[in-house]
């Protein structure tokens, strides 16, 4: 399996996640029900996020640079992914809360889209399909020690 098939198949997963946690604010009634929403998804996605930069990210760093780019876009905006969700987990009062939750959403899922529509496949323009199958078993490798 190439690795960008199995972010794009993790991809899937969250983009449902999203739709899940977008659905239930306005029926999540208190901070901590909130919270405990978010928590597994953060959970997942930093993971995946870490997979994602250790094994993809680091391969394709001698083709696109690390100054600048798309990998320096896509690593800022999983820095404030992170940060929004640990606000989340901190926030005192369910109002900002639900405020920081929409923007996580938001900016999750347009970073989602930048790496579905141009990361992936600069990808696949600079790695053979023996390197995207190599980090593609990492991957697979990786999930299966999580999964235990």
């Amino acid at each position: 399996m190439l690795i960008t098939d199995a972010l794009l198949g993790e991809h899937a997963v969250f983009h449902l996640l999203l739709g899940i946690i977008e659905g239930s604010l306005p029926a999540l009634d208190s901070l901590s029900n909130l919270q405990n929403r978010i928590a597994a998804f953060a959970f997942a996605l930093e993971s995946h996020a870490g997979l994602e930069d250790e094994l993809l990210f680091n391969a394709l760093e001698p083709h696109l640079g690390t100054a600048g780019g798309p990998l320096a876009v896509m690593r800022m905006e999983h820095d404030q992914i992170t940060d929004l969700l640990g606000n989340i987990e901190s926030a005192s009062d369910l109002d900002s809360a639900h405020a920081l939750a929409k923007q996580m959403i938001q900016i999750t899922r347009g970073h989602f889209q930048k790496e579905e529509q141009i990361l992936f496949r600069m990808a696949r323009q600079a790695l053979s399909e023996d390197e995207l199958s190599s980090l593609g078993a990492q991957w697979a490798q990786r999930r299966a020690v999580m999964i235990g």
